[in-house]
């Protein structure tokens, strides 16, 4: 069974090498729009070779597609056209119900699994690839109801044998969830690292000598691709807003609360927000 790779950066290099590790499939074939990528990718063992977005499509009987929301959005009509009737497709998008909208009508739309491994570091391409970045993280399956059975059960294959948990809901509720779980924080690290950049521009001492951790931890998100995250928060726009909305007005609650000099209010509020940790097993 070949195994068809359309994305060769984080998550599809680690896809791959994750599967290979547990000897899942004959031969891994590749293609990326980025050259350097696609070197790179054969140079580490991720893919066997690199071929033509056609020939990968006609002798893969598994496809996975990882590139950023926009590109699946725009190409997985087109793969579907060209996919024999029997080849399964998923694809790792961070954002789903436009993705599973824009072919929600397709005559192959059963060959398609709509997947979401939750699971990422700040850093991007194939040399920042892991063979466990999945080890028992959570997968997001989106609308499966919509997918032909020997589709669903190849992708609940391959993420089990990655040893990852699976999770069913729709493409709407996963928008929605997901856009508190790790939009959300990559939208406020992106907007507190330029918050400290602006106040201390040209001032290289402060950030070497006098910031702390919690910068570090909180702004670590910000290092992240933008060509991966901005078209996930084009895509998520509406969610994202109203988490915005939700995250301000609770920081002006804090703000409130100093302006005020109620400081019991502030202890109360940090011994509320302790209890997240409970919401970790």
């Amino acid at each position: 069974m070949n195994i068809g790779i359309i994305g060769l950066g984080l998550i599809g290099g680690s896809m791959s090498l994750g599967l290979r590790k547990y000897n899942f499939g004959d031969k891994y074939l590749g293609t990326d729009s980025n050259q350097e990528n696609a070197l790179n990718a054969v140079k580490l063992g991720i893919v066997d070779k690199i071929i033509p977005l056609q020939d990968l499509l006609i002798q893969s009987s598994v496809i996975i597609l990882s590139i950023p929301v926009d590109g699946i959005e725009k190409i997985l009509p087109i793969i579907l056209n060209k996919i024999r009737n029997d080849t399964v497709i998923l694809d790792t998008g961070s954002t789903k119900y436009d993705i599973c909208n824009r072919v929600f009508s397709h005559p192959k739309r059963s060959r398609f699994v709509a997947t979401h491994p939750i699971a990422g570091i700040e850093s991007s391409g194939p040399i920042s690839a892991q063979s466990d970045l999945f080890y028992k993280k959570n997968c997001i399956f989106c609308d499966s109801e919509l997918s032909a059975p020997d589709a669903i059960y190849m992708a609940e294959r391959i993420y089990s044998t990655m040893k990852m948990r699976r999770i069913y809901l729709t493409s709407k509720e996963h928008d929605f969830y997901i856009s508190y779980g790790s939009h959300l924080p990559h939208a406020i690290s992106f907007s507190l690292a330029n918050t400290v950049l602006k106040k201390f521009e040209n001032k290289e001492d402060i950030f070497n000598n006098i910031m702390g951790s919690g910068l570090y931890s909180t702004t670590r998100l910000a290092r992240s691709n933008p060509e991966t995250w901005l078209p996930i928060f084009i895509s998520n726009r509406k969610n994202l807003i109203q988490a915005i909305d939700a995250y301000m007005n609770h920081l002006e609650i804090f703000r409130n609360y100093l302006r005020n000099k109620e400081f019991h209010k502030i202890d109360q509020y940090i011994k509320k927000a302790n209890d997240i940790k409970k919401k970790y097993v």
